[in-house]
């Protein structure tokens, strides 16, 4: 858990920094385009490259957003390093005999580890599962209003 914990915060961070930085250099751009133009640095194409250029940037930040969105690296990091919690803790306890391993055999106390570990897998699966249901229930509700490109223009209309 830790070490997809610390991959997907990689990935979230390198998503939004890309995007910051990228958003940053469009207002640049076009302040500078008329400079360009004063100091023939591209001979009258300046306004032309610029605007170019920044819907190329803008792009590239639409796909990287959407990128974002659907592998939600963040929720994915969020998820994991709970769960590496809940295990930490539960590591904890089993190895200095604490809560619920108190006064417990040691076979007994590592059959009620495999149980409890299991049962907080299980718990995470059912609520990656959950959250899908919930996304997929939340795309197919967007989509009853009959914009299925969710473009704001129904895609078809009753006569």
């Amino acid at each position: 858990y830790e070490k997809k914990a610390s991959i997907n915060k990689l990935q979230f961070f390198r998503f939004q920094k890309t995007i910051i930085v990228l958003g940053a250099v469009i207002p640049v751009l076009v302040v500078f385009s008329p400079l360009f133009e004063t100091f023939k640095v591209l001979e009258g194409k300046g306004y032309e490259v610029t605007g170019i250029m920044s819907a190329i940037i803008s792009a590239v930040i639409s796909v990287l957003a959407g990128f974002d969105k659907l592998s939600q690296p963040q929720t994915f990091w969020y998820n994991y390093r709970t769960n590496e919690e809940i295990l930490k803790k539960e590591e904890y306890y089993f190895r200095f005999r604490v809560g619920p391993y108190r006064e417990v055999s040691d076979r007994d106390a590592e059959k009620m580890l495999v149980e409890r570990v299991e049962s907080i897998i299980s718990a995470d699966i059912a609520r990656f599962v959950q959250t899908q249901k919930q996304e997929e229930t939340k795309v197919s509700d967007e989509d009853d209003d009959g914009d299925k490109d969710n473009n704001g223009i129904p895609d078809k209309v009753d006569s």
